[in-house]
């Protein structure tokens, strides 16, 4: 299973999602790749991100040729 999240969203954001995830057990999908697309670029979002354990990280706009490369390389791991 791999996750595809933004930041910003209303009842429980990005990050919070993204602790839940990693707070599940191993079999339950802990370590599953997780991507955000988002439009936030700020850089102490991103590191909060990747603390979190956010495999990557694509800010809006992006190329969707980019975004099939990244899931590629995320899901061949």
């Amino acid at each position: 299973m791999a996750s595809l999240l933004t930041v910003d969203t209303p009842i429980m954001d990005g990050l919070a999602m993204i602790r839940a995830l990693r707070n599940r057990p191993a079999g339950a999908g802990a370590g599953a790749p997780v991507l955000f697309l988002t439009t936030e670029s700020d850089t102490e979002i991103r590191a909060r991100a990747k603390a979190a354990g956010a495999t990557g990280w694509l800010t809006k706009p992006f190329d969707p040729e980019q975004l099939i490369r990244v899931v590629k390389k995320v899901l061949a791991k």
